[in-house]
């Protein structure tokens, strides 16, 4: 008759082969789990909330920064560092991924990123900018509403940011952020702020010009005896840095996940190799996917701006490759933008990029 011991013994080697199945290292800090495990657990979402991606974010769940615009050498490997990096993922069976180790079914595909030589602005939100642009100082970056007591128009203790703060905090409790009250209330922000009684800045005094958007993407500013000048995405960029935290409810963003310069790219986000994968033609060729070769058109500007920059061209050659690299990342977010003509096919065909597949 077996010892009591014995079983023991025999439940111990099965947990034992069932933790070296599962890939459990037990070392100084206990059972811990192995990357290619990690990413096969199921994984359930409890909610989904939109906002803006910070550029560190972006870095953060990136697994490789992608730097060259070239795809597959000769011999069919893909470029280290290339759009088709095995780190972002594998589409050909037998390959294993390089960072979570997995063959094409269990791999969940990750992200690369490109880091952009000049800042540009994302096609998607330039109304976010525009309003964030004219409700605030252009020297102090605050919001153009009195801050002191008795500019409360009912209550002579409290100020006017109060009185709108409160507003927008009713609508958010009474309708939600979706609503179209709420953006009736920040477009009346938006008014009171640009209107000609705040030609002069209530915090610091600084004249204040009119905003205008040249659609898709350019803006200036307007001043009376100066006449307008253009603003970059730079320039942009800096002003929404000083925007206060609590100021942000005017523009009706929330401080804890948004900033309105995260608007402004510096770096792009790639999609994962499966979201975009290259096919084998009859021929032995491949053929690449269009949000691929919209991302080849971006690397390859980019690569041309920081020559000419490091190599110190003049200006106006900058500002050429600056702006033609804002259409391609403008094209690869909306290949349908009204006012710049669409990416295409050398056959002539549009390229399908992202806002196109959203639809579809």
């Amino acid at each position: 008759r077996p010892h009591r011991s014995d079983f023991l013994r025999i439940q111990v080697a099965a947990r034992r082969d069932e933790e070296s199945r599962c890939g459990y290292e037990a070392g100084a800090g206990g059972p811990k789990m192995s990357a290619r495990d990690a990413a096969k657990i199921p994984k359930r979402i409890e909610s989904i909330k939109f906002g803006l991606l910070d550029p560190n974010e972006i870095r953060k769940m990136s697994a490789v920064e992608i730097k060259t615009a070239d795809t597959y050498k000769d011999d069919g490997h893909a470029y280290k560092q290339g759009l088709m990096d095995p780190k972002m993922g594998v589409i050909d069976p037998g390959i294993r991924c390089e960072t979570c180790g997995n063959k094409h079914e269990e791999c969940p595909s990750h992200f690369g990123h490109i880091a952009l030589e000049l800042p540009i602005i994302h096609i998607g939100f330039t109304n976010l900018l525009k309003t964030s642009l004219k409700s605030t100082c252009n020297t102090c970056s605050k919001v153009l509403l009195h801050s002191s007591a008795e500019t409360h128009p009912l209550d002579p203790e409290k100020s006017e940011q109060d009185y709108y703060r409160d507003r927008v905090h009713d609508i958010m409790v009474k309708h939600g952020v979706g609503s179209r009250e709420f953006k009736t209330i920040i477009k009346d922000i938006e008014k009171e702020c640009a209107h000609k009684r705040r030609a002069i800045c209530m915090h610091c005094g600084a004249e204040q010009g009119k905003i205008v958007l040249d659609k898709p993407s350019t803006f200036k500013e307007k001043k009376a005896d100066k006449g307008e000048h253009k603003l970059n995405a730079r320039d942009i960029r800096e002003w929404l840095e000083r925007i206060p935290d609590e100021h942000l409810i005017f523009l009706g963003m929330d401080k804890d996940s948004s900033r309105p310069e995260w608007v402004i790219m510096k770096v792009l986000p790639v999609p994962p190799i499966t979201v975009r994968p290259s096919i084998t033609l009859d021929s032995g060729d491949r053929s690449e996917d269009d949000l691929t070769h919209k991302l080849v058109d971006v690397l390859r500007i980019n690569q041309r701006l920081r020559e000419n920059r490091d190599a110190g061209a003049p200006q106006l050659i900058v500002e050429d490759l600056w702006e033609l690299l804002q259409y391609h990342c403008t094209t690869y977010f909306d290949n349908q933008t009204s006012g710049i003509p669409p990416a295409r096919h050398r056959s002539g065909r549009p390229l399908k990029t992202l806002a196109q597949r959203l639809k579809g």
